[in-house]
């Protein structure tokens, strides 16, 4: 059976996401009851940390899903240091880019590798959550927004 995953894409400034905490809880529980079990997050702003807050919290009702920590940048010193939260961790092939492209590159490689996105997008210009969208809306990821 294939594992199902989901990707998060929002903005990292709090004040964009005041009272999305209901409705993301929601979405993520739909998605586990439909069978998805596998979260990526690249944990860079507060939407990505709301997203994996709630994931943790529903580890508690649905202990089979996994929380995946997708890194834009990997630090030998800082690897066993990595949060235990994380069920896993995954550096993408994304070394020989600048570190500015690296999270572009990251988001991208999270978008290809899963089945749905869930974004929380206000802000359209020069916004790396819209680019997310837009490089999954190309790929004709389902996507659900919040």
């Amino acid at each position: 059976m294939k594992e199902k995953r989901v990707c998060f894409a929002g903005h990292r400034y709090s004040w964009y996401n005041v009272g999305v905490e209901d409705s993301l809880r929601e979405v993520i529980e739909n998605l586990i009851l439909n069978g998805y079990t596998t979260f990526f997050n690249g944990d860079k702003g507060y939407f990505d940390k709301l997203a994996a807050q709630t994931v943790l919290e529903l580890k508690n009702k649905f202990p089979h899903i996994k929380l995946v920590k997708i890194l834009s940048n990997y630090n030998h010193k800082k690897a066993d240091s990595i949060n235990s939260l994380w069920d896993e961790t995954i550096y993408p092939d994304i070394e020989d880019f600048y570190p500015k492209q690296r999270i572009t590159k990251r988001n991208q490689w999270m978008i290809e590798n899963c089945d749905v996105l869930v974004c929380h997008i206000v802000e359209r210009y020069k916004s790396g959550a819209y680019n997310s969208y837009k490089y999954a809306k190309k790929l004709n990821k389902q996507i659900i927004e919040i």
